[in-house]
């Protein structure tokens, strides 16, 4: 169990998205249509671009910011519908493949860096940070972040950020251990057995899982960490009024195949 005094974001917390094989691998589930793990399938990615071009931009070109833009898979929809989209993304994998499957290289384009310690430049008509992945940072770099996000829209930009409800992040550090014996996976090539173990700390509203890999032949067991932190509404709503933001609101007719996860939209209230 972890410790109550250890700084659970001072040590590395996240799964490596940045490392070049896992990277590789992860790039295989978010392209997957058997799950929605990494990405949606194409089907509600669909809809919900559809969503942002049609109901949210009303049609009208825009200047579009994805932060953890994956593939890419949402940006090069927006660009082949009219807008002007700059993905951030820390998956080398992720990047590339985006890349290749750029529609419009003169409309867009993708970085390979993290959203923490990169400026975003703009300014943005709409930024989007999608998925969860609001739920992934620490406390603090989640401030630092939509304040970065704040100066970079326009005066009357609109922000969307899809968070996972407090209640699943808590269902997910409650889950069981598991075990799965695989001939590759997300965290190897070679057989190996994952056992994940999960943990629920109440004081911080944070949720670990630890990956624990075990390869065949003997090689050095490795261990991962995935530290997801839970925000209820009132939370979130203060974290954007302080970043900037205002005109907060949830929206119930987000194309959404899925109760785990709330898309809130806000506007600049930059003058």
């Amino acid at each position: 169990m972890t410790e109550h005094n250890v700084n659970i974001w001072s040590r590395p917390y996240k799964i490596p998205w940045h490392d070049p094989d896992f990277s590789r691998r992860m790039l295989a589930e978010h392209l997957s249509q058997d799950h929605d793990l990494a990405s949606r399938r194409t089907e509600f990615i669909d809809r919900q671009v559809e969503w942002i071009h049609h109901d949210l931009l009303k049609g009208c070109p825009a200047a579009i910011l994805d932060l953890g833009c994956g593939p890419g898979l949402y940006s090069h929809r927006l660009t082949m519908r009219g807008h002007s989209c700059h993905g951030i993304d820390f998956g080398p994998a992720s990047i590339d493949y985006a890349n290749r499957h750029n529609p419009d290289q003169s409309r867009c384009e993708f970085v390979l860096a993290d959203i923490r310690r990169i400026a975003f430049g703009g300014p943005y008509d709409l930024a989007m940070v999608l998925f969860g992945e609001v739920n992934v940072f620490s406390p603090a770099e989640v401030r630092a972040i939509l304040r970065k996000v704040h100066t970079s829209l326009t005066p009357s930009g609109t922000l969307i950020i899809e968070a996972h409800t407090p209640e699943v992040v808590e269902s997910m550090g409650r889950s069981e251990p598991s075990e799965q014996s695989s001939q590759s996976g997300l965290f190897s090539d070679r057989p190996h057995l994952c056992r994940t173990e999960s943990e629920w700390l109440p004081e911080q509203q944070v949720a670990i899982q630890t990956f624990h890999i075990t390869e065949d032949g003997g090689a050095p067991a490795k261990k991962y960490h995935s530290t997801t932190k839970a925000w209820t509404n009132s939370e979130l709503i203060a974290l954007l009024t302080d970043a900037g933001f205002d005109e907060i609101a949830t929206c119930d007719n987000w194309p959404c195949n899925t109760t785990d996860l709330k898309l809130w939209i806000t506007r600049n209230q930059k003058l």
